[in-house]
């Protein structure tokens, strides 16, 4: 975070520091018991909650400036590493936690998991259309980060007041859409689109409105 600050100009710095942080990620997950990591368990978050408060922090700040300055479908590896990082850290964490930072990546992994997997049709041309038994690999993927996202949402806001919108919820059904086109739009894969989408699942009522 020094380098982002002393040295905007060069955000490779900054970048360069928090990769040299993948390894103790790796030692972090396997460190921790697997048996207190069992979503929202209270015994294995806030056990370890000061650990994961900068291990968060840190995953986030890569992603953020890795996004910012780099094509969300680079190549290289790196954001890849830090999306699978933080979808495992996740696990541990209940889905009041860092909210606000939890959306944006999720927002930014399935941006990127569109870029990269979308399938690119010819000017006029409908896009290809997969047979149900064949789905793509990294829609699993994509799936279990909007299940995830819709938890932290159900978690974190509210039913807007009359003339208001929630932002984010239109986001991940938009989001959502946006997958199920992109891994071929097929028929069969459309009713978990449509559970999504179900504002009952997303939101509470306004309390106290």
């Amino acid at each position: 975070m020094c380098h982002e600050k002393l040295h905007a100009e060069d955000p490779e710095l900054a970048i360069q520091a928090y990769a040299t942080a993948i390894p103790l990620l790796n030692v972090t997950e396997f460190e921790i018991p697997r048996t207190l990591t069992a979503p929202a368990s209270p015994s294995s978050f806030s056990q370890y909650r000061e650990l994961w408060r900068w291990v968060e922090r840190l995953m986030f700040r890569a992603i953020a400036l890795l996004a910012r300055t780099r094509h969300l479908d680079d190549q290289d590896g790196l954001i890849w590493n830090f999306f699978t990082h933080y979808g495992s850290c996740s696990t541990h964490w209940p889905p009041t936690f860092r909210t606000s930072h939890r959306s944006i990546i999720a927002v930014l992994h399935l941006r990127t998991l569109i870029i990269r997997f979308r399938a690119p049709s010819p000017p006029g041309t409908p896009p290809p259309v997969l047979q149900p038994e064949q789905p793509p690999q990294w829609l699993n993927t994509a799936r279990s980060i909007i299940n995830e996202y819709r938890t932290i949402l159900d978690k974190s806001t509210y039913f807007p007041r009359a003339g208001a919108r929630n932002v984010k919820v239109e986001d991940l059904v938009d989001l959502s859409v946006a997958v199920w086109e992109s891994s071929g739009a097929v028929a069969d894969r459309a009713q978990w689109v449509i559970d999504v989408s179900e504002p009952s699942i997303c939101l509470r009522p306004l309390l106290n409105s």
